[in-house]
């Protein structure tokens, strides 16, 4: 059993990144999420990649680029990655990196488990969680959203445990905005 796990909650494609609908239209930005999700996985290479989704199309593209699946019971992106963290903590899991599929910069992601300390990742402006890593040893509240990487520090630190925050790194570049996608060109 790998120790170590990538945990990627996707949501179906259709609905994704609605926040640039003044910009893209819906296949555009279906696209453009399947295309950040893909360079994730990709950049994952040598660690066990975990989608989890609550979609067929998800599902199926997701295995077709050699992920496992789980299906999430309920709608959310919080319940998603509670329910995929508890899965593979049942499966023996020991260390689950948790991270968005719309890095723009995904390369290397693995190397934050070289670090000892649970690690977070925020956003640039230092409001969201691009990513977390975990040991599934500790409770752990998943607060995802506005003011997210706050709410995350304060569970990391309420756990008791060593936390490291990665900040300024190439990993806080995500796509949430129209701004956002001037980063790609």
């Amino acid at each position: 059993m790998n120790k170590r796990a990538i945990l990627i909650p996707i949501k179906d494609f259709d609905s994704a990144k609605l926040r640039l609908s003044e910009v893209l239209d819906a296949a555009g930005r279906a696209k453009l999420a399947k295309e950040l999700a893909r360079g994730v996985i990709e950049a994952c290479s040598g660690v066990p990649v975990w989608i989890v989704c609550e979609n067929d199309e998800v599902e199926s593209w997701g295995r077709g680029l050699g992920a496992e699946i789980l299906r999430n019971p309920e709608e959310g992106l919080n319940e998603a990655v509670e329910f995929g963290f508890n899965c593979l903590r049942e499966q023996g899991v020991e260390r689950v990196l948790v991270t968005h599929g719309d890095l723009i910069h995904p390369r290397g992601l693995s190397s934050l488990f070289d670090m000892e300390e649970i690690v977070i990742v925020p956003d640039t402006e230092l409001d969201g969680t691009n990513i977390l890593v975990l040991p599934t040893a500790i409770n752990f509240e998943f607060s995802y959203g506005t003011n997210s990487y706050k709410r995350h520090l304060k569970s990391a630190t309420e756990s008791g445990k060593p936390t490291l925050v990665v900040a300024d790194s190439k990993f806080a570049f995500d796509i949430d905005d129209p701004d956002d996608l001037a980063l790609l060109v």
